[in-house]
């Protein structure tokens, strides 16, 4: 009779084990699914990131207002801004200008009435910590019909001779008399400059006993320009006054 008896305190004494391994497993499940479901919320922003926007840079807007500060501080006009974009009831009599490119960090604007010819070169560049008009060059009927684009120049550049319709002269001095002519399309290092005179920015030619105006010299990938330099002025026809003029 204490068979029985033992058998179920034997069988009541299994039942606490079971029941506690299944506990055991249950709340591993669950700890595992908790687990499971965390990581891949972590994971979710990281794999697709939530979506940001995208920073919107206006091409030119840094350097056209080094043009804005230069043409109040240089024109008795006001800035319509780009030539393309006037507005022919509002901007007449205003400056504008057209964005020519860039080189080497240098970005070069054509400056002008609005509807009307260009009348300077206007190069920015970073200048202690800011843009800035760092060189301005004038556009005159000759140098308009000269090709490309007059990036500024340095001592120990190699440019070329380009826009005379033969050859341009080499003279004694900045301005000076002429005594030799380089011929067009040649390649010439710059020894020395710049130095002004006669309204024209000179440069000492390396090899050459002599100076040379910068209005006919360009960087040999400058040498084109698919636009031209707008303007309403005559051109010149080119051989007298490239080979008298410089």
């Amino acid at each position: 009779m204490m068979e029985p008896e033992g058998r179920r305190g034997y069988g009541g004494n299994l039942l606490l084990p079971v029941v506690a391994l299944g506990v055991l497993i249950l709340i591993v499940v669950i700890v595992a699914v908790l687990c499971s479901g965390g990581g891949g919320d972590d994971e979710a922003p990281a794999a697709t990131p939530s979506p940001e926007a995208t920073p919107t840079v206006q091409t030119g807007s840094q350097q056209e207002t080094a043009i804005v500060q230069h043409v109040q501080s240089t024109q008795e006009a006001a800035y319509a801004g780009s030539c393309p974009d006037a507005d022919p009831a509002a901007d007449v009599g205003k400056i504008c200008s057209f964005y020519r490119g860039e080189r080497e960090g240098v970005h070069a604007f054509v400056l002008g009435l609005t509807f009307s010819e260009g009348i300077e070169w206007a190069f920015v560049a970073m200048d202690g910590g800011a843009w800035r008009v760092v060189e301005v060059t004038p556009i005159t009927p000759e140098s308009a019909a000269v090709p490309g684009i007059p990036w500024p120049l340095s001592i120990g550049a190699e440019v070329v001779v380009v826009g005379t319709g033969s050859c341009l002269n080499v003279r004694t001095e900045p301005g000076g008399d002429a005594v030799d002519c380089i011929t067009e399309g040649s390649a010439i290092v710059l020894a020395a400059g710049p130095q002004e005179a006669r309204d024209l920015q000179w440069w000492r030619v390396e090899g050459r006993d002599g100076w040379v105006a910068a209005d006919y010299l360009r960087y040999p990938d400058a040498t084109t320009d698919p636009e031209p330099t707008p303007t309403s002025a005559p051109a010149s026809d080119g051989t007298p006054e490239a080979t008298e003029a410089p």
